[in-house]
């Protein structure tokens, strides 16, 4: 929720005060920032919280923590130069400093520790040092936006109370805990364990992140604007399904080999319903929406808006066969080569539609990725509810081929 209340309180306000020179800008930042939070989580975000759900003692979990501080703040050091080169190279003139805070300001969440509270069951926590400052420094920094117009106190702030909650919550986890030295062959190792989740990771939000900055570096400043705006309608759409992902995660899982199949079904269906919902609202509401919310002279363009309506269907389709039915039967391996799939067509056919045909090309091979992802997934995701013959068994809740 956290997610979507914190760019709802500023974006707007963004949007209108940057308007069509720097809205586009503004959104690739963040863009770019978001990828580079992902590389930078390292799959942290997944496989952290059942680590530390495992791991009982505070020591064991402390050490987890630890390491994650390293790698991310490895990574950290690493992205840091890379995202400042790309957030210039897409920047409109002017723009340079808020693109590149706001590049920055999505890639501390890389060293968000919300995973380890979840894993802890420590819902707490998460308000106390990221929930509830992040809000604050929304709504300060909207309303500091509006006097000032300085398109740069938002970022600033975000990147102040993201890096402040994550030393504050460090210091509380590792204050006891005893040190350890590290060396270069221990953090390489520690890569290696993980390569396989955060290369999933970092493959899925490939192409969902790479067509702002494509499209800003590559359209007019009104155009890309305008797709920018397409573009976090849809983000912000996707809230929907993965929330309803959540709540019926646990209920798909349960009960007798009748009752699993067909709860699998119902799910599956209530996400292509909210799929198709959102594909309607979306193109037919989408122009107006993005009018209202970021000002008219960036509003969204009804082509983008439905081929950005068909990726949210299909997005909304994908949730629910990778987290209700091929993840929870371990099929692990098969979510993996979708997603791998679906970046390594999507991200070049974003690239060449983008400079072919502009900001609606983007909007296609965004589409066409998830066209992709729910092909490789289908065959095997309902080949496995076809073939429900008893009830779940532990085995089929870990990760396997």
């Amino acid at each position: 929720m956290i997610s979507l209340i914190t760019p709802l309180l500023v974006l707007p306000v963004l949007g209108r005060v940057a308007g069509e020179g720097g809205w586009a800008s503004l959104a690739a930042g963040e863009a770019i920032g978001t990828l580079a939070a992902i590389v930078v989580a390292y799959g942290w975000n997944t496989a952290g919280p059942p680590r530390i759900a495992l791991a009982h003692e505070p020591a064991a979990r402390a050490e987890f923590y630890r390491e994650s501080l390293v790698v991310r703040g490895v990574l950290m050091a690493v992205a840091v130069p890379v995202v400042l080169v790309l957030c210039l190279l897409v920047a409109a003139p002017g723009y340079g400093a808020p693109t590149v805070l706001m590049g920055m300001s999505g890639s501390v969440v890389g060293l968000s520790f919300a995973w380890y509270a979840i894993g802890s069951a420590d819902p707490r926590s998460i308000a106390l040092y990221e929930a509830v400052p992040r809000v604050a420094a929304a709504a300060v920094s909207a309303a500091l936006v509006v006097v000032t117009h300085e398109l740069a106190i938002y970022p600033a702030l975000a990147i102040a109370v993201s890096v402040g909650g994550v030393i504050l919550f460090s210091r509380r986890v590792l204050s006891d805990a005893p040190q350890r030295a590290w060396t270069a062959r221990t953090v390489w190792a520690l890569l290696v364990r993980d390569r396989a989740v955060a290369f999933n990771d970092i493959a899925g939000g490939a192409y969902m992140s790479v067509p702002v900055p494509v499209v800003s570096a590559t359209a007019p400043a009104a155009t890309a604007s305008s797709y920018a705006s397409a573009d976090k309608l849809y983000k912000f759409g996707l809230y929907v399904p993965i929330t309803l992902a959540n709540a019926f995660q646990s209920w798909t899982v349960e009960g007798h080999v009748s009752e699993r199949r067909h709860r699998l079904r119902v799910a599956l269906g209530a996400h292509a319903g909210v799929g198709l919902f959102g594909w309607l609202v979306l193109t037919a509401l989408g122009p107006f929406a993005s009018g209202l919310l970021f000002g008219a002279e960036i509003a969204a363009t009804r082509p983008a808006c439905f081929f950005l309506g068909l990726a949210f269907f299909l997005a909304s389709t994908r949730i629910s066969m990778t987290r209700h039915i091929l993840v929870p039967a371990g099929r692990i391996r098969i979510v993996v080569v979708s997603t791998v799939c679906a970046a390594a067509v999507g991200v070049p056919l974003i690239i060449w539609l983008a400079v072919a045909i502009g900001p609606v090309g983007a909007a296609v091979a965004l589409a066409a990725s998830e066209v992709i992802a729910n092909v490789v997934l289908a065959v095997p995701g309902l080949r496995y509810v076809s073939s429900l013959h008893g009830p779940l068994l532990p085995a089929e809740m870990t990760p396997g081929p």
